[in-house]
C-alpha cells in the first residue's frame, strides 16, 4: 500500500511539474510585432482543417489584420490520412479569408513541430526575416517556444484558443506533457 501511495505521489508531482508550465505559458504568452507569423500545422480531416487547426488559422488571421506581421508561413506536410499537405489546406483557408497570396509562404515538408520551426527558420533566413510570431493552440505554445529557443529563432507566440471539447483539450495537454518530457530528456 505504501508503494502505491509513493508511486502515485511521484506521478502527481511529475504531472504538476510538467503540466503547470505548459498551461501557464499557454495562457500568458503575448504576441509581439514580427516580420512573419508562423502557423504550425495540425491534422486535417480530408483536405479541410481540423478544429485545432482552424483555431490556429483564425488567430493568425486576427494577428495579421491587427498588423503584427506582414507575412505568414504555413507549415505542415501531408499525413498518411490526409489528402493534401497541411500547408496547402492552410493556404487555401487563408486565401478564402482575404489574406493576399503574395503574403503567404508555404512550407510543406514538416512532419513535426521541430521540423516546422527548423524549416520555417530556413525560410526566414532566405527572406531576411529577423523575428517570428508563432501561432499554435495554447497547449502547444510552451513546447513551440522551447524549440524556437533551441533553434535560435527570435520569437514570441500567441496562443490560439483550445477547442470547446473537454476530451480534446485534456488529450492535447497530456500529449504536450509527454512531448515536453521527451524534449527535456533529449536535451540532457
Amino acid at each position: 500500500m505504501f508503494k502505491k501511495k509513493y508511486i502515485l505521489g511521484i506521478l502527481l508531482t511529475l504531472f504538476l511539474l510538467v503540466e503547470i508550465p505548459i498551461i501557464a505559458v499557454g495562457q500568458l504568452a503575448q504576441p509581439a510585432p514580427a516580420d512573419v507569423i508562423i502557423i504550425l500545422g495540425a491534422r486535417l480531416i480530408g483536405s479541410e482543417p481540423s478544429t485545432m487547426l482552424r483555431l490556429r488559422l483564425d488567430e493568425a488571421i486576427k494577428l495579421y489584420h491587427q498588423g503584427y506581421a506582414p507575412n505568414i508561413i504555413v507549415s505542415g506536410a501531408q499525413g498518411q490520412d490526409e489528402t493534401v499537405a497541411e500547408a496547402f489546406a492552410m493556404r487555401d483557408y487563408l486565401l478564402k479569408r482575404d489574406i493576399p497570396d503574395k503574403q503567404i509562404i508555404t512550407e510543406a515538408a514538416s512532419y513535426n513541430t521541430y521540423q516546422n520551426l527548423a524549416n520555417s527558420q530556413l525560410i526566414m533566413t532566405k527572406h531576411g526575416f529577423q523575428k517570428a510570431l508563432i501561432v499554435s493552440n495554447a497547449s502547444h505554445i510552451c513546447r513551440a517556444l522551447a524549440l524556437a529557443k533551441l533553434l535560435h529563432i527570435n520569437a514570441s507566440a500567441d496562443p490560439a484558443p483550445m477547442p470547446a471539447s473537454v476530451y480534446l483539450t485534456t488529450k492535447q495537454y497530456l500529449r504536450e506533457g509527454a512531448a515536453m518530457l521527451t524534449l527535456t530528456a533529449e536535451q540532457l
